[in-house]
């Protein structure tokens, strides 16, 4: 199959409809006047009718960020190449492309506001006033990570963005301003640490959205894992399911045989592709979320797109092994981000009998069975599946409630031993 990169154009219209338009090689650098020891930079292969909503999700995986902040893409009247002097200082620019579903269509700008999810790629790339410009995509306004993205030539097409190579450790969420990282890798190099450079290197080692506990001394700020970052670009190919009667999506990794056979099956296992899954609600009848990763505070944007998700009207559930790895105060946290008060109970293997005042027990016969459980307390009666005796009659094992004022479900199935009645139940709050 021909490509539009070598047609010659007086020959193009015979052979149009069987070529392909081929991939820009995109150079993307962030903050080059500010980061430079070592520098952060990527070189993508990116298809030319992605539109700019993919863009930003490659760039998103590329450099390591969560999807915590909104972005615009400014197409700018120059070539220049080493990015802004101070965030607040506006360059001009010949239209912006953002997500007209987050912003206030552009704000006070004056130049035309394009929509980042139908603007493609050639159209800007090969338009007649924005040809050969540079584009500054700015991702997280507050800290100005400014992204300065050149066309270094074409290559063959695909239908996938590629890495094809780049420099440095993804620079760290919320870490300030243009001068945040740069700092924070001088505290790791210093030999006599100041006070606020102690925090600064807890921060990134342990509770930073992008945490790392290796640092930054030495070698480890030029580290970043090619390979990682092809397989999530690759998988984000496939993140959108075709249409199917029951579609569902697995966070995390797990696989179970009998639910495949109920139903179309997407399973995502790192936290960008999550956010674009969950991002196109429409695409899934259920959401279950299987393993306790969920909790780590890199995450907190993904939870945000999942109570999102549960109160327009989705099925959330948490399931296979979240239960047996959770840490009880993590849980409780997660469960304040979704308003919600359960709190860990009694641990006990028993036979645990159906609750006929939980209305999933009214469309589904489900039978009583021998599960080793941990169960939940502070629940309404009626959103217990299953009823509890002895110490955790009050408590419940596997528990379905209502969720927001659009008929959304958040689902607690708590089996830790994977009994063969598990499937069945979690068919159920599926809908199958």
């Amino acid at each position: 199959m021909a490509n539009l990169t070598d047609c010659q154009t007086k020959d193009l219209p015979t052979h149009k409809a069987k070529c392909k338009r081929g991939n820009y090689i995109l150079k993307v650098d962030l903050c080059p006047r500010h980061i430079t020891n070592p520098r952060i930079s990527r070189t993508l292969t990116c298809p030319a009718t992605a539109s700019f909503a993919d863009l930003h999700d490659a760039l998103q995986v590329a450099f390591d960020w969560k999807n915590c902040h909104l972005y615009n893409f400014d197409v700018l009247d120059h070539k220049e190449t080493m990015g802004s002097k101070h965030r607040f200082v506006m360059q001009p620019a010949l239209c912006r492309i953002t997500n007209l579903d987050t912003s206030d269509n552009g704000g006070f700008s004056t130049y035309p506001t394009e929509d980042s999810k139908h603007t493609r790629l050639h159209q800007i790339m090969d338009g007649g006033l924005t040809s050969g410009r540079t584009i500054h995509c700015m991702y997280d306004f507050e800290d100005g990570s400014e992204h300065v993205i050149t066309c270094a030539g074409r290559a063959d097409a695909t239908t996938n963005f590629v890495v094809l190579g780049g420099e440095g450790h993804g620079c760290a969420e919320d870490v300030g301003e243009y001068g945040g990282w740069p700092n924070l890798i001088a505290a790791h190099e210093s030999d006599e640490l100041m006070k606020y450079q102690r925090y600064l290197m807890y921060w990134f080692e342990n509770t930073a959205h992008k945490k790392d506990p290796r640092g930054l001394r030495g070698v480890a700020k030029y580290a970043w894992d090619k390979d990682e970052i092809s397989a999530i670009l690759e998988a984000l190919d496939n993140s959108y399911l075709p249409a199917h009667p029951t579609s569902i999506l697995l966070v995390s990794l797990a696989k179970d045989t009998q639910l495949r056979s109920k139903a179309t099956i997407g399973e995502v296992t790192d936290g960008i592709s999550a956010m674009i899954c969950i991002g196109e609600p429409q695409n899934f009848d259920a959401i279950t979320v299987t393993n306790a990763a969920i909790m780590e505070s890199e995450f907190v944007a993904l939870n945000q797109k999942l109570v999102k998700y549960a109160k327009a009207g989705g099925v959330l559930i948490f399931g296979f092994s979240m239960p047996s790895l959770t840490e009880p105060s993590k849980f409780e946290k997660l469960m304040e981000s979704y308003g919600i008060d359960w709190k860990f109970g009694y641990c006990t293997g028993e036979i645990y009998n159906t609750n006929r005042m939980a209305d999933l027990n009214e469309k589904y016969s489900l039978m009583p069975y021998n599960m080793n459980d941990l169960c939940l307390k502070n629940v309404r009666p009626e959103n217990r599946v299953y009823s509890g005796s002895h110490r955790a009659k009050n408590q419940g094992p596997a528990i379905f409630a209502k969720y927001g004022r659009s008929g959304g479900r958040i689902g607690w199935i708590s089996d830790v031993s994977g009994e063969g009645e598990t499937t069945t139940l979690l068919l159920a709050m599926c809908g199958l």
